[in-house]
């Protein structure tokens, strides 16, 4: 799997922070639920990097802190930090598997080792969220709760598929594209109660962007809902 672009970059790699102090304790928990194998790791991967880089110890993992060659304050202070990275790690990586790890002798050999157990090739990865975006649908769900099934998918295929930084017109042209795509794709997926509000939103020029549809279906399912609640309203009153 390609290296996930690290949204919160370390403008200080080897802060010297105490390891014993309240936000630097060895035994954090830097996510809320455990790497358990390849079905999340992708997911865990990326909260860690957003934990690490708010914590501005991103460059334990990635490489751009180095050990100080000589013995010292700073070669301590990086002794310290790094162990209590590399603890993090542990403790985000379920204890069913964690044996596996826990010999690494530094943060970024222990990440690497996680890459190199538990990454795969994108291409069956992608493949796997295209699906599950063509075959989703809102059903049961409540609008936020199928949008936000969505948007998950679509994060993820993000970070696997991300275009290389440009300013030219062949950018922008992508990017719309992009947003296009969304938008049928969460248009398809709505129930066919909206579909008088799908019909609205195909016909604007230029079409809106996926958030601003989603919101016009939000606001299209309250009113549903308080149609619903007002008739009920008034049958408790003459009960």
């Amino acid at each position: 799997m390609d290296p996930i672009t690290n949204p919160y970059p370390s403008t200080n790699p080897t802060s010297n922070s105490a390891p014993n102090s309240k936000n630097n304790d060895p035994n954090m928990f830097l996510v809320s639920s455990h790497l358990t194998g390849n079905e999340n790791y992708m997911q865990r991967k990326y909260s860690i990097q957003i934990a690490l880089g708010a914590k501005k110890k991103v460059g334990f993992i990635d490489g751009t802190s180095s050990k100080p060659s000589t013995e010292g304050t700073e070669h301590d202070d990086w002794t310290s930090n790094d162990c209590m990275v590399r603890s993090w790690l542990l403790n985000a990586i379920s204890k069913e598997i964690v044996g596996a790890f826990i010999f690494a002798t530094t943060a970024r050999e222990l990440w690497i080792e996680l890459e190199e157990h538990f990454s795969e090739s994108n291409g069956p990865l992608i493949y796997q969220l295209q699906r599950q975006i063509a075959s989703i649908h809102q059903g049961d769900s409540s609008v936020s709760k199928y949008y936000t099934k969505l948007k998950q998918l679509w994060d993820q295929l993000n970070c696997l598929m991300q275009l290389p930084m440009c300013n030219c017109g062949s950018a922008k042209a992508m990017s719309d594209f992009a947003s296009s795509t969304r938008l049928m794709q969460f248009l398809m997926g709505l129930n066919d109660t909206y579909e008088n509000l799908r019909n609205q939103i195909l016909v604007l020029d230029p079409l809106p962007s996926v958030h601003k549809a989603y919101s016009m279906a939000l606001s299209v399912e309250k009113q549903k809902r308080s149609k619903l609640i007002f008739p009920l309203h008034l049958n408790l009153l003459c009960l």
